[in-house]
């Protein structure tokens, strides 16, 4: 059986931006399986997904975040959520591999879905490093998850 080094993590990393957009290497592990993708989006919407981040959990107990678009060229999708009252939070991950404009069926492509579990005080670090990225353009944030 293969390991990454039985560490969970997801990563989000600017690897291109101009005026308009950026792009996101993006890679989550769950120690056991890892995936990978590059998307594009907007340094806004990440911007809006670090505000939604501040205080988690507050009143909303179910996060989303989504970059790219799904069954299309690539796409990142995250949902986060509370598992117990203990600070134990769910990260799923659904990753998708770019997709050739000329490739049409759906069985070649490639994905991932995994789910992570992180601590809470893992998303306050994560909200500020995300920050940071969508301010700044650059850089990476990593949400780690329990060892």
């Amino acid at each position: 059986m293969y390991t990454y080094d039985n560490k969970s993590f997801l990563q989000l990393k600017i690897i291109w931006k101009d005026d308009h957009m950026v792009e996101l290497s993006v890679t989550a592990t769950n120690g056991r399986y890892l995936g990978t993708t590059e998307v594009y989006d907007v340094s806004q919407s990440l911007e809006d997904f670090a505000k939604s981040l501040v205080g988690y959990p507050g009143k909303e107990k179910v996060l989303f975040f989504e970059a790219g678009q799904k069954n299309g060229y690539s796409y990142f999708g995250v949902k986060i959520y509370l598992i117990n009252n203990s600070g134990h939070v769910g990260v799923e991950v659904n990753l998708e591999e770019n997709k050739s404009e000329y490739n049409s069926r759906q069985a070649e492509k490639d994905r991932v879905k995994l789910e992570i579990i992180v601590e809470s005080s893992a998303i306050d670090n994560f909200q500020q490093e995300l920050m940071q990225l969508a301010m700044k353009e650059e850089g990476t944030a990593t949400l780690f998850g329990r060892t």
